[in-house]
């Protein structure tokens, strides 16, 4: 059975590792509550873009735009509404990210994977879910504790989690072929 959480569940999470005092709701008005709610989606954003989760991974066939870049490439394809960054592109032809576009000579639909945003938290990965509230308890470590030293024990923690999840999350998406090879190399 899935376990359901919500955003004030993981926020709770990181203001645990701060010591801190629980809240019921991101519209407590608390400086925990205030904190949490100013900063929880655009740290979910940045949290998503730091690794391709497999969870956030999503493919997709571009159209071309109807206006052709400037200069140097023949189309330019829009990202998709909720794609937070490219991963692959799938071409053998040179491409770039310009903006939110991908430019290239390439005609007719492009394939593309990509890390789109996640909103509902129940699609998220345990191990994101942990990396998550410590990037949060991060984020909001000095407003709620005015405490350097807490600053960094909880930056230290976030990269301590987000090595250790980047790592598992890696080795679930490799093929067993992959798998077999990287242990007979071990």
């Amino acid at each position: 059975m899935a376990i359901v959480t919500s955003f004030v569940d993981i926020c709770n999470r990181a203001i645990t590792f701060l010591g801190s005092e629980r809240i019921t709701s991101l519209d407590d008005d608390t400086k925990e509550g205030r904190a949490c709610k100013a900063i929880h989606a655009q740290t979910r954003d940045n949290v998503l873009r730091a690794h391709p989760w497999n969870f956030a991974l999503k493919r997709a066939a571009l159209a071309a735009t109807t206006t052709a870049p400037t200069w140097e490439f023949a189309t330019a394809y829009n990202w998709p509404a909720d794609c937070l960054r490219i991963v692959e592109v799938d071409t053998t032809e040179e491409w770039v990210v310009e903006g939110r576009q991908i430019l290239t000579d390439v005609t007719g639909s492009l394939n593309i994977l990509y890390i789109y945003q996640v909103e509902d938290p129940n699609e998220f990965d345990a191990l994101f879910i942990e990396v998550y509230a410590a990037r949060i308890a991060a984020d909001i470590a000095y407003e709620i504790t005015a405490s350097v030293r807490v600053v960094e024990t909880a930056t230290t923690l976030y990269q301590q989690l987000l090595r250790q999840a980047r790592n598992i999350d890696a080795k679930e998406a490799q093929s067993e072929k992959v798998n077999d090879w990287l242990e007979s190399r071990a």
